[in-house]
């Protein structure tokens, strides 16, 4: 397959948040992939790990009726089964029910018949988060199990751990404050951003998982099919990003719009005192809409600055004229 040269600079990197590339980065048949995974699943589980196997990333339900999990990275370890992901958006906002029946799809699919259950395995499921899961915990990295109301644990067999990437954003470049799984999450985020190596370098001396990811990074981003998928996947997340935002504008017209009518009618009855109430509600709908407009012109300007896709391409992700996006353009190139 002949694929044109899309890479931005011959010492670019690709960009581990995208979904491809992370399993690319952990799956890679190379000493230096497992080495990383290893490094990776020490740091965020919190225990030493050895002897990592990479399993079918692709379960199949117990009847053809029940729904299948198709995992990013899916692996083994003494005594435990693993799944990682690495997820960009929160669809619905019902990922932590798509992380629970994983876990348990997970468990269910490596318990055989016939088993003590003491020989069941501890079953992790560690997503890479690329947006806030909980807004309420200040902690970036939070590890759940099934307690009892008074916080006691149930047998700590199922696990969810997830790792949420714009709180590790927030935190200081400082690696002496940097917790080893934190120190993942900046690299995660960085690797990609040529103004941020010296800072990667620190990470590579602070923690040899990291080393190893960095030098198999390295390693992929020769590989122009790859630059292709990672392409391919952010041109996907900015049209996801497009319709949910397009969805919120048509749900706000339409609501203003009944919310109007029926503000008139009861204004018929209650005067001045609905007019205002429904005068704050079109301010709220038209605040909502205009900044739903400020995130369609983020994202053109963050695909802009990657060179993903032409101007009509990136008008049509992120639903803006295509004048709109050129005038865009002219105003990062001054």
């Amino acid at each position: 397959m002949n694929i044109p040269s899309i890479r931005p600079s011959p010492d670019a990197l690709l960009n581990p948040c995208a979904d491809p590339i992370f399993k690319i980065l952990f799956t890679n048949e190379s000493k230096e992939s497992n080495q990383a995974l290893t490094g990776f699943l020490t740091d965020i589980i919190g225990k030493k790990v050895t002897n990592v196997v990479l399993q079918p990333n692709e379960l199949s339900g117990e009847a053809i009726t029940d729904k299948q999990s198709e995992f990013d990275i899916n692996c083994r370890i003494e005594g435990k089964i693993v799944n990682i992901e690495m997820q960009g958006l929160n669809k619905d906002d019902h990922f932590g029910k798509r992380a629970e029946y994983h876990v348990a799809h997970l468990l269910n699919h490596y318990i055989k018949k016939g088993m003590d259950w003491n020989e069941s395995l501890k079953t992790y499921q560690i997503s890479v988060l690329n947006f806030v899961f909980d807004k309420g915990e200040q902690n970036s990295v939070n590890h759940y199990f099934m307690r009892n109301e008074n916080g006691r644990p149930v047998s700590k067999t199922l696990n969810i751990i997830f790792m949420e990437l714009p709180k590790i954003e927030l935190l200081p470049d400082d690696i002496s404050l940097l917790t080893p799984a934190q120190m993942w999450g900046k690299f995660f985020l960085y690797a990609a951003i040529p103004g941020k190596r010296d800072f990667i370098e620190q990470l590579i001396k602070a923690n040899r998982g990291i080393a190893m990811a960095v030098t198999v990074l390295k390693n992929i981003s020769q590989d122009e099919l790859n630059w292709y998928h990672e392409t391919r996947y952010w041109m996907h997340v900015s049209d996801m990003k497009t319709m949910k935002n397009a969805a919120e504008r048509r749900g706000l017209k339409e609501g203003r719009a009944k919310g109007l009518k029926e503000g008139r009618a009861e204004g018929r009855a209650e005067g001045r005192a609905e007019g205002r109430a429904e005068g704050r509600a079109e301010g709220r709908a038209e605040g909502r809409a205009e900044g739903a407009r400020e995130n369609a012109i983020e994202s053109a300007k963050n695909l802009l600055k990657m060179k993903l896709g032409s101007l009509e391409q990136i008008a049509q992700a992120v639903g803006l004229p295509q004048e709109k996006v050129l005038e865009l353009q002219k105003e990062m190139q001054q």
